[in-house]
């Protein structure tokens, strides 16, 4: 999106899609011009919409309940934290003509590498229960909970050293992220971005 306040994310058409004036919004074409916005709830209508298998959003209401939990961990957890601390970071002193605050900084690194380490417990017990090439996220597969902190986390590998967070603390998050980074469908993603 432009950063132009007519044509950008604060624009009047794009505040027509998505009230909050921020992106990811979805138009779904294919019905009726459905839109929905915020990162969790297009995955979920997308799984819920087009999964006819019910495998990227879970079966039953248990296996949605545990996707779930991971898809808003990452929501609610992950993307502030790290996104808060790539902000002060990268752009805070532009915004603001200063530095961002140390106790800033220091309060959203420690956040990321406290939900790292949750990943990296996690993939730890997903490798011994179904061994490193079925080590995802929640189950033995890709589920919606892996869209959403894919691309979190593969950016680590582009801006942790900018960070200051080292993937060398966590072995298994670090194996994870190669294992998405050379699926097909992640390489053709991140071919089209500008980074």
């Amino acid at each position: 999106m432009s950063n132009d306040p007519q044509n950008g994310v604060k624009g009047e058409e794009y505040l027509k899609v998505c009230p909050n004036g921020r992106t990811p919004a979805l138009v779904d074409h294919k019905n009726n011009d459905f839109v929905v916005w915020e990162s969790g709830a297009i995955l979920k209508y997308l799984a819920s919409k087009y999964d006819d298998s019910k495998q990227y959003a879970g079966k039953t209401v248990e296996e949605q309940a545990t996707i779930d939990e991971w898809l808003f961990f990452q929501c609610t957890g992950h993307s502030p934290a790290q996104g808060n601390l790539h902000y002060s970071l990268k752009y805070w002193p532009n915004k603001y003509n200063e530095e961002a605050p140390k106790n800033v900084v220091a309060r959203f690194r420690d956040e990321t590498n406290r939900v790292l380490s949750v990943y990296e417990q996690q993939f730890k017990q997903q490798a011994e229960k179904y061994g490193e090439d079925k080590m995802w996220l929640v189950y033995d597969y890709p589920t919606i909970a892996d869209f959403s902190c894919m691309p979190w986390l593969g950016s680590l590998f582009k801006f942790g050293n900018d960070l200051q967070v080292s993937l060398d603390e966590y072995p298994h998050v670090s194996k994870y992220i190669q294992k998405a980074l050379a699926l097909p469908a992640t390489k053709n993603v991140y071919a089209k971005l500008p980074f």
